[in-house]
């Protein structure tokens, strides 16, 4: 793929970054369908199974975009999203974890107020579409990153500690 030579809006992303989704689901089926999907889609994909183990990732890394399954068990995915809000700030970059787009996946209109209302960016319905559902990914990001135009993506956040970690 050839280079643009013209300059680079900071809320585009370069050639070699890639967006780093977080999909927290405890369903098979469709962690293994995110996971393809969104890989597919050009991005990196980490996958968890609990609300509490997101918490605690959530402060080790940084993720351009949350995709939560409303049917997670033990932690529900909205007090979830009301704790993925209510995060410090990151220490690496100084600026708030908790403005990344989250993505909840839903059938109830009731589990989907309640989501809104605790801070979800989108809800996608099942059936999942695929293409739709990289569409509303790809557009989540863009929105967010022309908001926070000099946050770093998750990529290049992860490859400044691993290159700060040789360094030591």
């Amino acid at each position: 793929m050839a280079e643009s030579t013209s300059p680079n809006p900071s809320h585009q992303r370069p050639a070699a970054v890639r967006p780093h989704v977080l999909v927290v689901t405890n369903d098979q089926d469709l962690r293994d369908f995110l996971q393809e999907g969104l890989l597919l889609g050009g991005c990196w994909v980490s996958v968890i199974a609990s609300g509490v183990q997101t918490l605690e990732v959530f402060r080790l890394r940084s993720f351009d975009l949350v995709v939560i399954d409303a049917a997670l068990t033990g932690m529900s995915a909205i007090e979830l999203i009301r704790r993925l809000r209510r995060e410090p700030r990151d220490e690496r970059t100084g600026m708030p974890r908790t403005d990344v787009p989250l993505l909840l996946i839903a059938e109830s209109p009731v589990v989907e107020a309640e989501a809104v209302s605790a801070g979800v960016t989108a809800v996608v319905v099942p059936p999942i579409d695929l293409e739709t559902l990289l569409s509303l990914v790809h557009d989540s990001i863009q929105h967010w990153r022309l908001r926070y135009p000099n946050r770093p993506w998750a990529d290049q956040v992860a490859q400044a500690s691993n290159r700060k970690g040789q360094d030591r």
